[in-house]
């Protein structure tokens, strides 16, 4: 899943502080956050026409409309669209923020502890279920793309290659560092291929077949290691309601 999230405040030093803990989140928890920032309320209702946020971090006391005023006006329009944070410098405003739906409410200044708490409890609401990223260098430089996005990766010559749906990376890093950052989801299928068991379409004795029509050998040695692996994925999954 990748998050959309927007700051609204009239004072930019505040709008820093808060991007660079949301920021120090993302790194932290490797998930997936776009972060935008808006002056006013006015700006921001006027951004929300183009596009919609999971998560909204408001401050309530700002010139022109408030920012009770301006969620009250995002819920009378989609009552149950986004998880809302209030930031203020009193709690004076606490009891009008929850009757908007608020879900959290943030005293200045800011922590990272807070915004954090705040941020897991917003993710709740999402099924906690976040896409991780992985960082990697390549000729490029470092690129950094959601796990959720690999289909599978291959080394030959020693470079390795991570194949997404829309396009290719290649990387001196090992196919074992590589393996190292991944989560559960995948399987290294033999020395040369790692594979998102989420894009398998068939599981042979000796080979599967993924959902773009790649075909790849099984390791001789593990088959059976494997095909157990991909079995107790589909039973995880399955009780997830991923599949």
């Amino acid at each position: 899943m990748h998050l959309t999230i927007a700051i609204c405040d009239d004072n930019p030093g505040d709008i820093s502080i808060l991007k660079d803990f949301i920021e120090d989140y993302k790194t932290m928890r490797q998930v997936c956050m776009d972060v935008d920032t808006f002056s006013s309320g006015e700006e921001f209702l006027s951004g929300l026409k183009q596009k919609n946020y999971d998560i909204i971090f408001m401050d309530i006391y700002m010139t022109g409309l408030s920012g009770i005023e301006t969620v009250r006006t995002i819920r009378n329009s989609s009552p149950a669209s986004s998880s809302v944070i209030f930031t203020s410098t009193s709690r004076e405003h606490t009891i009008e923020a929850f009757g908007v739906n608020a879900t959290h409410y943030l005293l200045k200044p800011l922590t990272y502890d807070a915004v954090e708490e705040a941020l897991e409890r917003c993710i709740l609401k999402f099924d906690g279920h976040l896409s991780k990223q992985i960082t990697f260098k390549c000729s490029q430089g470092d690129i950094t793309i959601p796990l959720d996005s690999i289909l599978y990766i291959e080394v030959f010559n020693k470079v390795c290659t991570i194949h997404t749906a829309k396009r290719s990376f290649q990387t001196y890093m090992t196919l074992n560092s590589i393996f190292d950052l991944l989560d559960d989801s995948f399987m290294k299928a033999q020395r040369s291929f790692i594979v998102n068991m989420h894009t398998i379409e068939s599981f042979y004795f000796d080979h599967i077949v993924l959902a773009n029509g790649k075909e790849i050998v099984l390791s001789r040695k593990n088959r059976s290691g494997l095909k157990k692996q991909y079995q107790d994925f589909l039973f995880h999954a399955a009780r997830k309601g991923m599949i």
